[in-house]
């Protein structure tokens, strides 16, 4: 396969559509600096997939576009297309067969890119796979540019690797084990997934076989309790009807007794009445007797009152007679006592005053002459302070002296030191430079804070792709769920409805063809379907008899046939319908004739209307429920679950079912793409975030770095700066300091000669100062003691004068008190006097209200035992007609619990006739079936037993049976999906074990046969020297290559000490000896011979010419040496400014044309 041509438009400054043709083996492009050659590779490794921009030698991926120059505009687009002879095969799948291939890419201003292969649209991977192996590719050892040559050599181990493998032709496999990693993890996260999904189905189908041999054990013993309480009805109905029998003749029985007792009754009535007449006569006579008494009681109790009064007042006066008379002596035995005390204090006032006076004069003079002897004291320590205060100042000055001359000495020291080392420090700041470290980096910054915003886009657009499809999903299944909730819902519903509509329907297998319920055949609109369910539970819900109705007479027929409720004949069905009649609303085509007697209305009150006119066979029905006959009416009640509501409802509930089956089919559909493009997208989006993060770690140290320098290089300025302001700032202190050191001197000598002066002064000054206070402490001392004396006396005086005012204050408070008790004395003494005097009228009359009291309480006693001799009778005769009364009660009583409990038997009758008939059993059907012992006893603890059974199911999912089915078909097909998915998985991991064990082969192969080649093409290319590679580590999955080289006659350690040149030819070197092993379909070189001399150049030249016979070659180059040796000269100028074109000479042409 040979590169045959490149077509380009608008890339870069081939801004108009240009052909460059390669009809030979070499091909050299020249022509000066900046007239766009290197663009030619550029344009190469664009449409072979590189994203990169700083690859391109641009900021971003739309810098490829040409931009405009001083006399054209920008355009919108650019294109390059790649063309290729296949002829030998070398592309192989589904591009075999194509002598000539093209791949196209494109891109617009908006960042958009797109890639075609023959013209068709295609995918990026589609381009990368179809080079996969061919050693073709935008970063592959095929495309040599500026600067890669020592970045080969420079290239870590990982990185030198990469040629290698793509060398051995393993980077497809590499690829597809990334790939095929990927979908095992996949498939890892899908068996969890599932394995989750078939543990929580089993425990689900667990539930659900439970749940379901429960619903067919309900199934069961609802039919056994069905018959039970049917046979049990009848045992009561009978026994009920024994009881209602017996109770009836025990009433008759006790209603003959109760006439006799009431006849009784009334003979004794009349004589309690004359009782009661004469006994309340005598009860008003001596209640008016009482009350004569109570007033005359009442008049002796307040004249007894008043007597006791006035004594206890005399005792009362006489007691506080004697407290005044003790309460007046003691007041004039205190006055005295007060009076003597207050002319003692006078005395001692009298006595006191002189003498306070004497020592106050005393404490005058002592004070005096205190504070004469401190004034001299003072005057004599301000004269000598001075003096001390001189000798201590001189003294201190000495002292200060010393220390400040010290302390000078020891920063002159100091200072020196630091003057010493900031010279030091100057001279190192002055040597180190790094503005140009600063610039270099700085320019990596800019260059990876490009790639950075590019990976950051991708990676955004990327992480928003997953998350719409994570929230799709997420929706999806959410929606799922709900509709697995709400399919589990109507399924429970429908089974329920079901289940009642079953047996509420019920009939023999053997009657299936035969006979049906009749709701079954009839066609009910829903607007009539709770009227004429009402009328259908009127009439028991009635049956239809399909077909044979000979079974009915025959009295030999096998059919069991239901008992008690009507059945009609479909064949006597009619299709004549008369109008306004319930037949006629049916949709039917053939109903009973009975429904041509029932007329329709849309009203109750309609209905009623017609009552009167309608006949005995005949009804009315209104929509709501109410059914009346001429003599009878059937209100609507509030039921709405009858037969036909219920297969309505079953109706709506299958269509409702089949449309969420279709929908969550559609759902199951859906969450499956979403899955399939989520995966796509998330493995998308951890190839963007790879190349994001490792360019965000790049832009990190970068930054790292600048920040660094960038701090140093402040930081050396500042210091320069603050190291030459201190030290000229130190030199200054230098000098201040030695000049202080001299005055400091100089000042220490006169201080030390006036302190020797001032010492003999200092003692003399001492033994007058301590005259001076032992005088003044003798003076204060007496003061402080007369001091003493004149308080305590002032304190005595202000006592005596406090107590005289304490007596007078007593003498006066006792003359008040003595004169208020000898004024109540005297009160007293009065009322006693106007007490003492006779009472002898009030004595009088006290006597006559005594008598006559006497006299009414003798008649009140006579009168009380006429009352109590009337009472005993009426009492006697009362307790004889209480008895008898209680008699008829008794009786009344027991008739009326007879009536009630009669009564109540035949209600109980009546239920169980009614809850026969709504279970549709019929008693003439059951009691001839029951044995002759059936006693209720045992029916009920059969009932019990079987209703305790049922109750011990609990809450029974009846829908579970058909729920069962489907979850164990659904676990049969998931197990079924683990299984594949386990075989998958195994295939893969199979898959993996090939590819790492070709992997290994081809490595190994390759490095062995590229390393014997570069053992020997670099002593072709040196004329001499040795180079080898060598693997870093003995996994040859992982490991990393090595390269070294020694030139002739050197011993290198390693080969990042060989000069520029020897490094490109050593890269040369390994490449070609990687040509010789898989060779590439082209070469592209530019200017790798720039750091060659023309020795050199001319081995690089036999060497490329010895390759080109299985390689083609193009290569960019200003040797003149390198322009002779190709076959084809491809020239690119830029006369206009701006604008690439290209010149071709055919240089074989050329000579032989020369030499022609």
């Amino acid at each position: 396969m040979r590169l045959k041509k490149i077509r380009l438009a608008g890339f870069k400054s081939f801004v108009d559509p240009t052909n460059i043709p390669f009809p030979g083996d070499m091909t050299a492009v020249v022509g000066p600096n900046g007239c766009g050659k290197s663009n030619v590779i550029d344009a190469v490794r664009w449409v072979l997939g590189e994203s990169s921009a700083k690859n391109l030698r641009g900021d971003a991926m739309t810098d490829v576009i040409f931009n405009g120059s001083s006399a054209r505009k920008p355009v919108g687009q650019c294109s390059v297309e790649l063309v290729f002879d296949n002829s030998a095969g070398r592309i192989g799948g589904e591009y075999a067969n194509y002598s000539e291939l093209s791949v196209r890419r494109l891109v617009t201003r908006d960042g958009q890119s797109s890639y075609f292969l023959n013209g068709t649209k295609c995918r990026k991977r589609d381009v990368t796979d179809l080079f996969l192996g061919t050693g073709l590719g935008p970063r592959s050892y095929a495309i040599i540019e500026q600067g890669m040559i020592s970045r080969l050599i420079e290239s870590k181990p990982q990185e030198l690797r990469v040629f290698i493998e793509e060398a051995a032709g393993i980077s497809k496999y590499k690829e597809r084990r990334r790939e095929t990693e990927n979908r095992i993890r996949h498939t890892q996260d899908n068996l969890t997934r599932l394995d989750d999904v078939r543990d929580e189905l089993a425990q689900q189908i667990e539930k659900l076989q439970r749940q379901a041999a429960a619903a067919t054990r309900y199934k069961t013993l609802r039919g056994r309790l069905r018959e039970l309480k049917g046979q049990l009805a009848a045992i009561r109905f009978n026994q009920i009807n024994q009881h209602i029998d017996s109770l009836q003749a025990q009433q008759s029985t006790y209603q003959q007794q109760l006439d006799a007792l009431v006849s009784q009754s009334k003979g004794d009535e009349a004589g309690i009445q004359r009782y009661r007449t004469q006994h309340s006569e005598l009860k008003q006579t001596i209640d008016d007797i009482q009350q004569a008494i109570f007033t005359t009681s009442n008049s002796i109790t307040r004249l007894e009152q008043n007597a006791l009064h006035r004594q206890q007042r005399l005792n009362q006066i006489n007691r506080e007679l004697e407290e005044i008379e003790q309460q007046i002596n003691l007041l004039v035995s205190s006055k005295s006592e007060a009076e003597n005390a207050l002319v003692r204090s006078r005395a001692e006032l009298d006595k006191l005053m002189p003498q306070q006076a004497l020592v106050e004069e005393e404490h005058e003079q002592a004070e005096q002459a205190f504070i004469e002897a401190e004034e001299k004291l003072r005057e004599f320590n301000i004269q000598s302070r001075e003096h001390e205060q001189t000798y201590h100042r001189l003294k201190q000055e000495v002292q200060a002296c010393h220390s400040q001359i010290q302390a000078t000495m020891s920063m002159q020291l100091r200072t020196s030191q630091r003057i010493s080392e900031l010279n030091d420090e100057r001279a190192q700041l002055d040597e180190e430079n790094l503005a140009d470290k600063i610039t270099t980096v700085e320019a990596q910054i800019e260059e990876a804070r490009q790639q950075c915003a590019l990976g950051e886009e991708s990676d955004k657009n990327a992480k928003q792709t997953v998350l719409d499809y994570q929230q799709q999903l997420k929706r999806v299944q959410s929606e799922a769920n709900q509709l697995a909730g709400r399919q589990q819902s109507v399924r429970s519903t429908q089974a329920a409805l079901m289940a009642l509509q079953e047996d509420a329907g019920g009939i023999p297998d053997t009657l299936d063809d035969t006979i049906k319920p009749l709701w079954q055949v009839l066609d009910v609109p829903p607007s009539l379907s709770r009227c004429t369910e009402v009328v259908l539970h009127g009439w028991h819900q009635p049956y239809v008899l399909l077909n044979n109705d000979e079974i009915i007479t025959d009295p030999h027929s096998d059919h069991c046939l239901p008992k008690g409720v009507p059945i009609f004949i479909n064949h006597q069905f009619t299709d004549k319908k008369s109008s306004g009649t319930l037949a006629k609303a049916l949709t039917s085509a053939r109903v009973p004739r009975a429904f041509n007697d029932i007329f329709l209305f849309e009203q109750d009150a309609g209905a009623l209307a017609t009552r009167e006119t309608l006949a005995s066979h005949q009804s009315a029905l209104a929509y709501s429920g109410l059914w009346c006959g001429r003599d009878w009416v059937v209100l609507p009640g509030e039921r709405e679950d009858g037969v036909i509501q219920r297969a309505n409802k079953i109706a709506q509930l299958t269509q409702e079912l089949t449309q969420i089956d279709t929908e969550y089919a559609q759902i199951e559909a859906q969450a499956a793409i979403i899955t399939e493009k989520l995966a796509e997208a998330e493995e998308a989006r951890a190839t963007c975030e790879s190349l994001w993060q490792e360019a965000k770690s790049v832009v990190t140290n970068l930054a790292s770095s600048l920040s660094l320098l960038t701090m140093q290089q402040e930081q050396q300025q500042t210091r320069s700066s603050k190291v030459r302001t201190e030290l000229a700032k130190h030199n200054e202190i230098l000098q201040k300091e030695e000049k202080q050191l001299a005055a400091l001197s100089e000042k220490l000598e006169v201080a030390e000669a006036q302190i020797l002066e001032h010492e003999v002064h200092v003692e003399t000054v001492s033994a007058q100062r301590e005259h001076y206070e032992n005088k003044v402490n003798t003076l204060r001392g007496k003061v402080a003691s007369l001091t003493q004396k004149v308080h305590d006396l002032a304190l005595k005086y202000q006592q005596l004068e406090n107590h005289q005012a304490l007596y007078q204050q007593q003498v006066d408070r006792n003359n008040e008190q003595l004169s208020s008790y000898q004024k109540r004395q005297q009160n007293l003494v009065e009322e006693k006097e106007q007490l003492s005097a006779p009472q002898t009228q009030q004595d009088q009359q006290l006597q006559a209200l005594l008598d006559e009291k006497q006299q009414l309480e003798a008649q009140r006693g006579d009168y009380q035992a006429q009352q109590e001799k009337v009472m005993s009778l009426l009492n006697e005769t009362e307790k004889g007609q209480q008895a008898l009364t209680k008699e008829i009660q008794s009786r009344t009583r027991d008739i009326e619990k007879l009536n009630i409990d009669i009564e109540g038997y035949r209600v109980r009758s009546n239920a169980l006739i009614e809850q026969l008939a709504e279970d549709k059993l019929s008693l003439n059907s059951i009691i001839p079936t029951l044995p002759e012992n059936a006693d209720e006893a045992t029916w009920q603890k059969e009932l019990e037993k079987t209703q305790n059974s049922l109750t011990r199911l609990g809450a029974v999912n009846l829908a579970a049976v058909e729920e069962f089915d489907i979850q164990s078909e659904r676990k049969r097909h998931l197990d079924t999906q683990y299984n594949d998915l386990n075989e998958a998985l195994e295939t893969l991991q199979s898959a993996i074990r090939k590819i790492d064990k070709e992997t290994r082969t081809r490595f190994s192969n390759t490095f062995e046969q590229v390393n014997s080649d570069l053992k020997t093409l670099f002593p072709k290319v040196f004329g001499g020297g040795s180079a080898y590679l060598a693997l870093t580590d003995d996994d040859l999955l992982e490991t990393g290559v090595t390269i070294m080289a020694r030139p002739p006659g050197k011993k290198n350690s390693t080969i990042h000490l060989l000069s520029g040149g020897e490094k490109a030819l050593t890269a040369l070197s390994l490449v070609f000896a990687i040509f010789r092993l898989n060779p590439a379909p082209f070469c592209l070189l530019d200017e790798v011979d720039a750091p060659l001399d023309d020795a050199n150049v001319g081995r690089f030249c036999n060497l490329v010419s010895e390759m080109s016979q299985t390689v083609q070659f193009i290569y960019i180059t200003h040797n003149k040496i390198a322009m002779e040796m190709a076959s084809h000269l491809t020239g690119v100028t830029m006369a206009e400014p701006g604008v690439s074109r290209m010149v071709a000479v055919d240089v074989d042409e050329a000579v032989a044309f020369a030499e022609a």
